[in-house]
């Protein structure tokens, strides 16, 4: 049986298989932190917003992570000491810094916005309708109006779901850090619901 279920509602396996979903999905991005999934995924597991959090399960087991962020707040709220313990005093801090400012502030401005800051799904299931899924559940369970959310222009399959699914492109933002990295250029899309 397929279902979507916030983390806060996990037991500890489903939950630990959800983050290490969420860090693989974005291991290109969080290695600059640190290359060690085991140190991420404690310092993950410590940040998120349990109730703005999502996981996919099938069969009970976890194979896709969701983050939602709305005006008030995103899910996911980094904490300065793990990054120290982490990185190190100095390198921590700075770390803590650039990405607490990245990834704490929202990202829309009304009650009727939801941003996803997140969609991630187990290597051997991707392409098969996760992402998708996640799509409806926010359209049909959540009920807002406008959805939001950042692709990496090197990311066409997903870009091609979400063009799928009725979004558009709203703005293509230039982050030199994300193309050294090899992500491309970052693509803001936008779906209004009907």
């Amino acid at each position: 049986m397929d279902e979507i279920k916030k983390l806060a509602e996990l037991d500890e396996k489903q939950l630990d298989k959800a983050i290490y979903i969420f860090i693989d999905g974005f291991y290109n991005v969080m290695s600059s932190i640190s290359k060690d999934k085991e140190a991420l995924h404690m310092l993950f597991k410590k940040s998120f917003d349990f109730d703005m959090t999502y996981a996919y399960l099938q069969n009970g087991e976890a194979v896709g992570f969701l983050g939602l962020g709305d005006h008030q707040k995103r899910p996911i709220k980094l904490n300065v000491e793990i990054f120290m313990e982490i990185m190190g005093g100095f390198a921590g801090k700075v770390s803590y810094k650039a990405m607490s400012a990245a990834m704490e502030k929202p990202n829309v401005s009304s009650s009727e916005e939801i941003y996803i800051d997140y969609i991630a799904v187990a290597p051997e299931l991707r392409g098969k309708g996760i992402g998708t899924k996640f799509l409806e559940y926010i359209r049909g369970t959540l009920g807002y109006k406008i959805i939001e959310l950042e692709v990496f222009s090197k990311n066409p399959r997903a870009i091609k779901l979400y063009e799928r699914e009725g979004f558009k492109v709203k703005k293509v933002k230039t982050d030199f850090m994300m193309i050294l990295q090899g992500q491309g250029r970052r693509i803001l899309m936008r779906l209004e619901a009907d």
